[in-house]
């Protein structure tokens, strides 16, 4: 940790400030903690590698984990800023056009005798009354969004946003994915070290990072220590996909339980990679054939009024 302090600015004086208290005899996961910058899954792990003497694995995984993280937020931030800009500027081209260049239009073919064309008409409605109330549009889901955010914040309001993202199947299953990797990889690390299932239960509850997932573990641990059995515990937290529940069921027949939870980690953790990486792929081409179709729409909605103001005057 002194030797990397020295190299990094930023992190620098924290990483000191580290090393001093694994000198003073802190453990490595409560320096990393006192600090308040780390995530609490690092933090997690990191007790996890102590815990079953695993650290230098775990500390190459989550080399590997923050590694693809980043990745994949610079994916997806280089994926939203082109339509961005594209959406903010087309959105406030076709507010102009319909609520300032097309009531011209229609003054124009009222005074020729003509109607606007209904598609038009329509439009031009609408730019006008979204420019008349463009405040408030904007500030109602502003003021939305700091409710759902304070709400948020509750203790039922975490609980009911933890069991909607461990149930739903939003982003082909991202979030169970992901708690399904953490869950196996701790596993992996407990069952390898000769911890027993109940404590490796334990560990992971404390680094799956959803409230109600862990309650589910902690419950799963509690049946396992009244004698129910492994996979009928899996069963009853209600929270385990088909394919984990079918895999530990193998594993624990066979008597490979430990090598199994590490093919499930590797599996999940690679299904998290791929679905995240096809969700950042689709956002661009989307983003963009709305923008097409809403652009065809007002250029079609300009165009008539046009075609007709020519026909006149003809």
């Amino acid at each position: 940790m002194h030797l990397v302090a020295q190299d990094d600015e930023y992190f620098g004086d924290h990483l000191a400030r580290i090393s001093h208290d694994i000198q003073a005899g802190i453990r490595f996961h409560q320096a990393l903690s006192n600090q308040g910058i780390f995530p609490p899954y690092l933090v997690g792990m990191v007790k996890v590698g102590e815990r079953t003497g695993t650290l230098d694995k775990v500390m190459e995984s989550l080399a590997a984990h923050y590694e693809h993280e980043d990745y994949l937020r610079h994916e997806l931030r280089d994926a939203l800023t082109y339509p961005l800009i594209l959406v903010i500027m087309v959105a406030a081209v076709v507010l102009v056009i319909t609520s300032k260049i097309l009531p011209v239009f229609g003054g124009i073919l009222s005074d020729a005798g003509v109607h606007m064309p209904a598609v038009a008409t329509a439009l031009m409605h609408l730019g006008i009354f979204l420019l008349n109330k463009l405040g408030w549009l904007v500030g109602i889901p502003l003021a939305g969004g700091m409710v759902f955010w304070a709400w948020k914040a509750t203790a039922s309001g975490k609980e009911a946003i933890d069991r909607f993202k461990a149930r739903t199947g939003l982003l082909d299953g991202l979030f169970s994915k992901v708690y399904m990797a953490r869950i196996s990889t701790v596993m992996w690390y407990a069952l390898e070290s000769g911890l027993d299932v109940a404590s490796a239960l334990e560990m992971a509850a404390q680094v799956v990072g959803n409230g109600y997932v862990a309650r589910q573990l902690d419950r799963s641990r509690q049946l396992i220590q009244q004698g129910m059995d492994l996979v009928q515990s899996f069963d009853a937290a209600g929270i385990f996909p088909s394919t984990f529940v079918n895999m530990v069921r193998i594993g624990h027949k066979t008597g490979e339980l430990p090598s199994m939870a590490q093919k499930l980690a590797g599996l999940y953790q690679e299904q998290v990679y791929r679905t995240l990486q096809s969700t950042v792929s689709r956002i661009e081409p989307a983003l963009v054939s709305v923008l097409s179709v809403v652009m065809g729409i007002v250029l079609i909605a300009v165009v008539l009024p046009l075609i007709s103001i020519i026909t006149k005057i003809g």
